[in-house]
């Protein structure tokens, strides 16, 4: 995958496994980056996973995060088990 996204990494995606995650500043600039990616997969015969497939959100989780368009927190359900 790193291969793959190598030129889109940390510019406006970041790729873990088969997740991908990628953000924008703005609605119009994020659906140019999803068009990219999606070509980039397209071209190395690789496809998304409609069903797992989130689009235009501003929270998610993310490898034990919360990620939202004004902060990043740790995810309280990861770190539960650690203080029992």
């Amino acid at each position: 995958m790193n291969n793959v996204l190598m030129d889109y990494l940390d510019h406006f995606c970041m790729a873990y496994l088969n997740d991908i995650l990628i953000y924008s500043e703005d609605p119009r600039e994020h659906k140019e980056h999803v068009k990219k990616v999606l070509q980039r997969l397209h071209k190395a015969g690789l496809q998304a996973d409609i069903v797992k497939c989130k689009f235009s959100v501003t929270r998610t989780k993310y490898l034990g995060y919360i990620l939202t368009t004004n902060r990043i927190k740790i995810d309280p359900n990861k770190v539960e088990p650690l203080c029992n």
